[in-house]
């Protein structure tokens, strides 16, 4: 699947909604790490998208695009 934004090609993975990090997004098959730090996410191919929770202790299916960093929800 293409990003509606800018055509590059979307990764299936999931945002996360955390008190200590703020949200984050992690391929699929990728399992948020206890401790939170931009080096563990980067680590597992993650990226950190914002400081400020939407949803803590959440966990939604999302599709990113790494070139124009943005989330996007396929339901």
């Amino acid at each position: 699947m293409n990003c509606p934004f800018c055509g590059a090609e979307l990764e299936p993975g999931y945002i996360y909604g955390r008190r200590d990090c703020g949200l984050l997004w992690l391929p699929a098959g990728e399992k948020a790490p206890l401790l939170v730090s931009e080096e563990t996410v980067k680590h597992q191919n993650g990226m950190i998208l914002g400081e400020r929770p939407g949803l803590e202790n959440t966990k939604l299916e999302y599709h990113l695009c790494r070139k124009c960093r943005k989330a996007v929800s396929i339901f």
